[in-house]
């Protein structure tokens, strides 16, 4: 109990010691609405706008559904509070293969590895991310995976642990390709969202949860519709991670 009561303050005092270094995050909410089809993603303006093509915004398991074998997976909730001071979009994944992604998460999933698709479902959004994977890159990224299977989890950076963004920056060194998610020398973290920042990455879907307050339903049929943060009516909530 003594735990649980101070991690609220261990909390605060993490995300003051943080943001006294650097802003982490200038967008706080998410609320994606569909826009005229037929165009392409800016993915640096993606969180501002938040304006997504029509026929590029599908729901949450079409998207991973549509999404290739290999592909980086930026997932999001609907708000950022004291638990993702960094923002909404904490947490990074890749397809491995149908209903299957390739992680790291935190401590209540604390071993990289393969695990159900399923355990994102709980996110307002997904955003599909085309890293530069191709097919003929298929067999050496997996097999990279293999070795970093039952890693440990950890955020500080110590040798022969990740966290989910340098996970999969290891994954994307194994085959040749620039890291996932950028390092940001001033925090000594990589933060998931900056995956939207790296030169030449494409997104080719973003995703969004049905069953998430004011989500995918609403973003199509009410394109104003009103914000809501309440993340305990969203199903399988884990805590937001790296």
């Amino acid at each position: 109990m003594p735990v649980r009561r101070s991690l609220p303050f261990l909390l605060a005092c993490c995300c003051a010691l943080l943001a006294s270094c650097a802003p982490l995050t200038t967008v706080y909410d998410l609320n994606f609405r569909a826009g005229p089809g037929g165009q392409e993603i800016d993915p640096a303006t993606l969180l501002t706008r938040q304006i997504v093509p029509a026929d590029r915004l599908v729901s949450l398991p079409e998207a991973f559904a549509r999404a290739p074998e290999g592909a980086v997976i930026l997932t999001c909730w609907k708000d950022t509070d004291i638990t993702n001071f960094w923002g909404p979009c904490s947490h990074i994944t890749r397809k491995y293969t149908a209903g299957k992604v390739a992680e790291t998460y935190n401590f209540t999933r604390p071993l990289a590895g393969i695990y159900p698709q399923q355990v994102e479902y709980g996110y307002y959004a997904v955003i599909v991310l085309d890293m530069g994977v191709t097919p003929d890159k298929l067999p050496a990224l997996w097999a990279a995976a293999r070795k970093l299977d039952g890693k440990l989890y950890n955020l500080s950076n110590a040798p022969d642990t990740y966290y989910c963004s340098t996970y999969q920056n290891a994954l994307q060194r194994a085959v040749g390709l620039p890291d996932a998610v950028p390092y940001r020398p001033e925090l000594s973290l990589s933060l998931p969202a900056d995956a939207l920042q790296v030169p030449g990455v494409k997104v080719l879907w973003v995703g969004l949860n049905q069953d998430s307050p004011a989500a995918y339903r609403e973003s199509r049929e009410r394109p104003s519709a009103s914000r809501t943060t309440d993340r305990a009516q969203v199903v399988g909530t884990d805590s937001p991670a790296y």
